[in-house]
């Protein structure tokens, strides 16, 4: 079992507050909603799906998370962060962010893998 670390709305009931622990030596996940307290609470809109994670971390947010994830890093051997902030397509430019403020670096990867991102 491995506790998830989440970062979402913090909008009262329903809403999964920020844990800082890492319960498995090996891995730790972590899942980046996005912050859209608005969009989190429209649950019987129609628009519900598009509006939720309709999120952009700023770079302060990105710096917090930096933070956090060399937090998580000393009880745990491998940290995986999914940025689920994809409505408005940010998800891709902000874990380019946090890897550039983490100072990580990928050797190996298919080129086509990056160009996926090339427009962000």
């Amino acid at each position: 079992m491995i506790h998830v670390v989440v970062d979402e709305p913090q909008v009262g009931t329903g809403t999964v507050p920020i844990v800082l622990r890492a319960t498995n030596p090996e891995l730790t996940l972590v899942r980046m909603h996005g912050r859209n307290q608005y969009g989190w609470m429209k649950a019987n809109s129609p628009e519900w799906r598009e509006v939720r994670t309709l999120y952009r971390y700023n770079a302060e947010e990105i710096a917090e998370w930096a933070n956090y994830v060399k937090h998580l890093e000393r009880d745990s051997k491998e940290i995986v962060v999914i940025f689920n902030n994809n409505s408005g397509g940010d998800a891709a430019d902000n874990a380019k962010q946090l890897q550039e403020a983490l100072d990580v670096k990928y050797e190996g990867l298919a080129p086509m893998q990056m160009d996926l991102f090339s427009e962000f």
